[in-house]
């Protein structure tokens, strides 16, 4: 669900200051990252502990920032499996510092914003900024008056996804799109 890609990336995420490296897999410069590691280790936790859909994180660099996060969809945050695996999971995160979620929270939100101007920028006049929390919800998307289903916004949503520095994917985008039909 498109909900689930705008949403999530910071449901369940740690933050890095350290450069990673872009990649889907904990190699090259990301494998010697000892944040990288945790959060595939937190990923496959989650997995073996009744969460079987959980993502691998989504590992990006911008500049000296890098950036680790989790699309989770947020219909699965709720329930119980997922909160006890989360639970059991939660020691291989390291403890962000204050500045870390600070600063990640405001990065989330500046991507976010910068999605949004990008969709409006390609013809999506109606899109909305995030929340007051960072968040596109479907519902204020669709409230907006915007064709979820139209070719015009999957382009223009999948050509916009690398303004978010991999919080959204197009990959993920089409995933939700096919599964609101």
């Amino acid at each position: 669900m498109l909900l689930a890609l705008l949403l999530a990336p910071i449901a369940a995420g740690c933050g890095s200051n350290n450069p990673t490296t872009s990649t889907g897999t904990a190699s090259g410069t990301a494998s010697g990252n000892p944040d990288v590691t945790a959060a595939y280790a937190y990923a496959r936790c989650m997995r073996s502990n009744g969460v079987p859909n959980f993502p691998d994180p989504h590992v990006s660099i911008s500049g000296n920032h890098g950036s680790i996060g989790f699309a989770v969809n947020p219909s699965e945050t709720g329930a119980p499996k997922f909160n006890s695996a989360q639970k059991t999971c939660s020691k291989i995160l390291p403890a962000p510092s204050s500045g870390d979620v600070k600063s990640q929270q405001r990065a989330h939100e500046q991507n976010f914003l910068a999605f949004a101007r990008c969709v409006r920028a390609k013809g999506i006049h109606d899109f909305p900024d995030p929340n007051a929390q960072g968040q596109l919800p479907l519902p204020t998307i669709v409230a907006a008056g915007v064709d979820i289903h139209s070719r015009q916004f999957l382009a223009a949503t999948t050509g916009c996804a690398g303004v978010t520095h991999g919080m959204i994917t197009a990959a993920q985008i089409r995933a939700g799109l096919n599964a609101t039909h």
